[in-house]
């Protein structure tokens, strides 16, 4: 339970030379609540105690604190090269207020707003392991958090061998990124009109076409090149794909654009830790869901280390461990 411990010393190292944590009881009931996935408001007294502590962190010190458990994870499953899948998750949020991380839904949701996350998962052993989430501003667009997450992964890896982007990602601005990076990516095409529509109806089973895009940014016109492939005849529909790797079968881009799918599987595990909350400030829904992705990694190293046990029971676990801890220290 030292990571968790760990996780929330960084977290709030900025307090620290004021105010003496109490971390052992914090952990506790940040465990409990994770693992019955209720309100960070049934704590009472002691929520509104770390909702104020939040709120006078810095959020680089949230993404520092993550950083450095997912180092530590990286080195004991000596993942040096990397396979990385992108996404956005959403939380929902019940209430009128709109603020910048607040964003409006459709209406046939149940829910009129939701906090938006984009994140980032290594590929590896037919699973993926969460390396960092960022909270999403309004209108800030895609390519801006996606390329910090791209940059962020270079500094934990030798080098990025390949990504895989869903079709909310293709925009000219990353594209351009990954191109003069050189790093290799997929990303799945949605059927437009026009350029796109022409290379479908052009191809039989496969077909690869240079592509050039446009974009305006800081009062200048970029114009970068990527692939479009397109892959008929395995499902009903085409499969179209922008890209700087060349497979020779249409079976290769497809099997590798279907490893992220288990990012969804990632998000239906970390539902499972899910620590709800009322509040409208985004840094609190982000420490609550950096928490979740800890817990997640943590189990899966705990998996790979140690023994496999399903996560409702690695949490109840947890729980338990980290309840002793805090009993032993109030000597009760």
């Amino acid at each position: 339970m030292n990571k968790i411990t760990s996780f929330l010393h960084k977290t709030f190292q900025s307090l620290e030379s004021s105010i003496i944590l109490p971390f052992s009881r914090i952990n506790y009931y940040l465990a409990k609540c994770a693992k019955s996935n209720s309100y960070i408001e049934t704590l009472g007294k002691h929520a509104d105690s770390v909702h104020m502590w939040i709120k006078e962190s810095y959020e680089e010190d949230f993404k520092k604190a993550f950083e450095l458990q997912v180092k530590k994870a990286l080195k004991n499953l000596h993942a040096s090269y990397a396979k990385l899948a992108f996404d956005f998750t959403t939380e929902p949020f019940y209430g009128k207020t709109r603020n910048f991380y607040v964003f409006n839904t459709p209406k046939e949701h149940s829910y009129n707003g939701e906090f938006k996350y984009a994140s980032v998962c290594l590929i590896v052993r037919n699973k993926e392991i969460p390396l960092m989430a960022l909270p999403v501003r309004v209108g800030e667009g895609v390519a801006k958090p996606t390329i910090e997450l791209l940059e962020y992964c270079q500094t934990l890896f030798k080098k990025i061998r390949f990504t895989v982007f869903d079709r909310g990602y293709y925009v000219d601005e990353l594209i351009d990124y990954l191109e003069a990076k050189k790093i290799k990516y997929l990303i799945l095409v949605p059927e437009k009109k026009g350029v796109i529509k022409g290379y479908i109806e052009a191809t039989n089973r496969l077909g690869k076409y240079p592509h050039q895009m446009r974009y305006a940014k800081d009062k200048s016109v970029w114009k970068p090149k990527t692939t479009i492939v397109v892959c008929k005849g395995i499902d009903d529909f085409a499969w179209i794909f922008a890209t700087n790797i060349h497979f020779r079968t249409r079976v290769e881009y497809i099997l590798h654009y279907k490893r992220r799918w288990q990012i969804e599987t990632n998000y239906r595990v970390e539902d499972e830790a899910k620590i709800k909350s009322k509040s409208t400030n985004y840094m609190i829904r982000y420490f609550y869901f950096l928490i979740g992705l800890l817990l997640h990694l943590l189990w899966i190293v705990n998996k790979y280390l140690n023994y496999y046990v399903p996560f409702k029971k690695y949490l109840d676990i947890i729980e338990q461990k980290l309840l002793m801890e805090y009993l032993q220290i109030e000597q009760i």
